[in-house]
């Protein structure tokens, strides 16, 4: 038997394990550091059986363009056979068949114009959603599938916390109670929150590495029929505009028709925002996330401890919270109450989050980004500007690390070991995590035929 551990069991992680338990003579451990699927709740967002996409609406994009960088590792071609893998797999768990972008070619082709009438720059995306009832439906039959198969184990509530690594080869693991598993083959599929993690193994072992650009915003929620001319032919709007004033890029990410606002709990945690929605559950509301996106140069090398830091920011002046403030008083350069929120003519799909002022939070660049971008998409979508439109904060993206790999997602300084997925930074949405966990496991099976 060849033995591989699997460190994670979100996006990445599942369908690395489900392709390799394919073959007898395999034997997978995976090991995750949160609660099983059947015990998670939405406290638990960011860990847990089925990873941050458990809780997500399940939106897989099914195209190469969006969702990581695979194609810096192999051609656009073979992406797309490992997508559509992907989404079979997802359509035999989830029974979700249908695709929610509509192929209605002239309208689509009229909002392109319009926005680029507008110097915004809007990307036409094929979208399978499956919505959080399906998706985490769905994961928990994958999980239900591997309790019964005899060539996998599954470890929840159990972190890693080291390798072992000898004469430069992975030859297993360390938990965290200091017992040591050897293993032949290691894949590392931390997932966004495991970053951290991931950045001290990196320099523990000298695990080639470079910074990926950080995205911090926040998460806009306006009435339904604001973005309906958009979402109702894409379903998800993706939108990238550069400000005037710094030339940043800003973009829409995630967004939720009749969706709802999430609390992410992260490590030590802190709590950031995100958004999903069901299938079969609507609020009159959209959200999506409005994200700047920064590279950093040297010397500065350490962008996740900066999101952190202004994600932390934001909860400590909220009292624990994350802020939710309306746009009109953004402007005005006054904080949100309790009792304008409460006359406000959208109302938040986020009951807890604390009324609050941003611009105490988010550095003048960011904040500026925002406030243009906003106005900008205005002029597309009327009403994105209104004074009652709400602004949750902050969301950020942790996924700035990003190891240096092969096409096979081996690292390049120890063998036998693979990183894959947004922890590895090469991914930053569900479906191409899973394509990145695909292409470890095929390379993991073609050693052994």
């Amino acid at each position: 038997m060849v033995k591989v551990a699997i460190i994670g069991a979100g996006s990445a992680g599942m369908f690395a394990a489900y392709k390799l338990i394919q073959n007898k003579n395999i034997s997978v451990d995976i090991y995750e550091k949160g609660k099983s699927i059947l015990e998670r709740t939405r406290k638990e967002v960011m860990s847990g059986f089925g990873g941050a996409g458990a809780f997500s609406d399940g939106k897989l994009t099914l195209t190469t363009e969006f969702g990581g960088w695979l194609t810096d590792y192999i051609s656009e071609a073979e992406l797309e056979k490992l997508i559509d893998e992907a989404d079979d797999i997802w359509v035999k768990f989830s029974g979700v068949t249908e695709i929610d972008t509509k192929s209605d070619y002239e309208k689509i082709k009229d909002l392109e114009y319009q926005c680029s009438r507008n110097k915004l720059r809007l990307y036409a995306a094929k979208i399978r959603h499956l919505g959080t009832d399906n998706c985490l439906l769905a994961i928990k039959r994958i999980y239900e599938l591997f309790e019964k198969e005899e060539n996998i184990n599954v470890y929840c509530n159990t972190p890693v916390k080291d390798l072992i690594v000898e004469s430069g080869k992975i030859k297993g693991i360390v938990l965290a109670d200091d017992s040591k598993k050897y293993y032949d083959k290691v894949i590392i599929a931390v997932g966004r929150s495991g970053n951290a993690w991931m950045q001290e193994i990196a320099e523990k072992y000298g695990i080639d590495s470079d910074i990926n650009p950080v995205d911090i915003g926040v998460r806009v929620e306006v009435p339904r029929a604001v973005t309906d001319h958009f979402t109702n032919y894409l379903y998800e709007f993706k939108i990238k505009y550069y400000t005037t004033e710094f030339e940043d890029e800003v973009r829409t990410f995630c967004v939720n028709p009749g969706g709802f606002v999430a609390i992410e709990r992260n490590d030590g945690d802190i709590l950031t925002v995100n958004g999903h929605s069901y299938k079969n559950k609507k609020s009159n509301n959209t959200n999506f996330a409005l994200l700047v996106s920064t590279k950093f140069t040297e010397p500065f090398k350490e962008p996740v401890k900066y999101g952190r830091y202004i994600a932390n920011l934001a909860n400590m002046l909220s009292g624990g919270n994350v802020i939710v403030q309306r746009f009109g008083d953004l402007l005005r350069g006054r904080r949100s109450t309790v009792k304008r929120i409460e006359k406000n003519f959208v109302v938040p799909t986020l009951k807890s989050a604390m009324p609050g002022d941003l611009s105490f939070v988010l550095p003048y660049r960011y904040l500026t980004d925002l406030k243009e971008t906003m106005l900008q998409l205005d002029t597309v979508m009327p009403g994105m500007a209104d004074p009652n439109t709400l602004m949750y904060g902050v969301e950020v993206k942790f996924y700035s690390l990003r190891i240096r790999i092969d096409k096979n997602m081996r690292s390049q300084n120890i063998e036998n070991l693979y990183c894959v997925g947004d922890g590895a930074g090469i991914t930053r949405g569900i479906i191409q995590a899973n394509a990145s966990g695909i292409i470890a496991a095929n390379d993991i099976l073609r050693e052994i035929q």
